[in-house]
């Protein structure tokens, strides 16, 4: 994961700032043996459902993290079995630095422009297998020209709309409500937090559950 505090650039977070262990003791997690304060946290502000009936997964991330490009697998296995009264979201997270700015807005002008689905991995591999910073709007066009078949004026038009601006508000604002101090980290239902790690699904699944149930 990485802080705000504690980041060095291609190191590896030694501490998760929202818990008291390390992600990999979650690995030792026996199935259906998770502890508050130890796999999940609670956080300061719940948040109330849209729909009683329906259950968020938000996933807060930033490109630049290694943290978050190797929970991708994890994610993506997770979305196959996705109970269906399960919604989820991505939420880019800027960390307060200005890459995470430029992230966090080529995340939202693919999802506007409709080409998310296209530009998600390959931005990840850009920065992590590739070793490109992707630093600027201008590297981010060039990526998704190539990899969506956008045109450079789509782009551009859509960059500094209010449709994006706004999302990124809400992004941020969403964030502090959770007080996200380092990522990836999950959110289940509004309620719970979940350090992203190996075993994360399988804290997600159970708090998922745990929901529906106080919910009845």
């Amino acid at each position: 994961m990485r802080t705000l505090k504690n980041f060095v650039a291609g190191g590896l977070l030694a501490t998760l700032a929202l818990f008291s262990v390390a992600c990999s003791a979650a690995d030792s997690t026996p199935s259906g043996d998770f502890q508050l304060g130890r796999d999940y946290t609670e956080v300061p502000s719940p948040q109330k459902p849209a729909d009683p009936k329906r259950i968020t997964v938000e996933e807060f991330f930033w490109y630049g993290c290694p943290h978050c490009f190797a929970l991708e697998p994890t994610v993506e296995a997770w979305l196959k079995t996705k109970p269906a009264d399960v919604d989820f979201i991505r939420v880019p997270n800027t960390l307060g630095r200005p890459e995470g700015e430029v992230h966090a807005r080529a995340f939202y002008i693919a999802q506007t422009l409709g080409i998310l689905d296209k530009t998600h991995k390959p931005l990840f591999a850009a920065i992590h297998e590739q070793h490109q910073q992707m630093a600027s709007l201008e590297a981010i066009r060039e990526l998704y020209v190539a990899v969506a078949g956008i045109k450079p004026a789509d782009f551009d038009g859509i960059a500094a709309s209010f449709v994006v601006d706004s999302g990124m508000r809400r992004g941020e604002a969403l964030a502090r409500t959770y007080v996200i101090r380092s990522v990836p980290i999950l959110i289940v239902g509004g309620t719970y937090a979940v350090p992203g790690s190996p075993t994360a699904a399988k804290t997600v699944d159970f708090l998922i559950d745990k929901i529906r149930k106080s919910r009845k």
